[in-house]
């Protein structure tokens, strides 16, 4: 069976992408909050809108991610690969959260290293960078929209200032 139509196969590409582009935004927050904890009182309005856009844009990324996660359970797998998949996305969506050394993880990862083995595991080349910034510009377009109207909500002076540029990670 061809890879590319196992749905569990497919989720998974994508669930990795979304993934990756939460990553490179969650890196760029952080970069950006050290410049607001850094910045002088007179850049920390600029700053702390940068904040804002990237700390959002990040939130906006993982949760297109969860929502992949949400339907693993709705996606069939076709194969041992597709198996292997959504094994990958229980694995790596908890990974992060929970000690991985504490059960089910050491026993599921184990179970995973096997599938991998018999099936000689999934062709994990590395999402296209292209498609990575155009996700992250997608995201870092939304929350600026998103932090625009909060802001003018909170301060009515803000409306007034120019629109701060986002650079291309």
């Amino acid at each position: 069976m061809e890879t590319s139509s196992d749905p569990a196969i497919a989720l998974f590409t994508s669930w990795r992408q979304a993934q990756r582009v939460s990553l490179v935004l969650c890196r760029l927050q952080q970069r950006l909050e050290t410049r607001v904890l850094d910045a002088a009182r007179r850049e920390a309005m600029d700053e702390k809108v940068s904040y804002s856009i990237a700390y959002q844009a990040e939130v906006e990324a993982m949760t297109a991610a969860l929502k992949l996660q949400d339907e693993l359970p709705q996606t069939p797998a076709r194969s041992l690969l597709g198996v292997v998949a959504k094994l990958e996305i229980i694995a790596g969506a908890d990974r992060d959260i929970d000690d991985p050394t504490d059960f089910p993880w050491p026993h599921i990862a184990s179970v995973l290293d096997d599938l991998k083995e018999i099936t000689g595991g999934l062709p994990l080349g590395r999402p296209d960078r292209s498609v990575i910034d155009a996700d992250c510009r997608r995201y870092r377009a939304m929350a600026a929209d998103l932090v625009g109207l909060e802001q003018q909500t909170e301060d009515p002076d803000l409306r007034q200032r120019p629109t701060l540029a986002i650079k291309a990670e």
